[in-house]
């Protein structure tokens, strides 16, 4: 569940250290949009609720992303 959140992509074992020291950090900055005042609401949010934003996010950044490239391909 939630595998564009989780799943690998470039160097796992980089990605695994950072969140191991970092945690739910960059998740809250990243939907908060780096405003540090806004991260208390976004952690009263439902778990749930809060994963399919994210997941939604970081879809649509990997789709921008692939656009920005050139590519006629759309992949998520």
């Amino acid at each position: 569940m939630y595998g564009e959140i989780y799943s690998g992509g470039g160097s796992e074992k980089q990605a695994v250290k950072y969140f191991e020291k970092w945690g739910w950090y960059p998740s809250l900055d990243m939907m908060a949009d780096g405003d540090i005042l806004k991260m208390e609401a976004i952690e009263n949010l439902n778990i749930h609720r809060f994963h399919i934003s994210l997941a939604h996010r970081i879809d649509k950044q990997k789709m921008e992303e692939t656009l920005r490239k050139g590519s006629n391909v759309t992949t998520l």
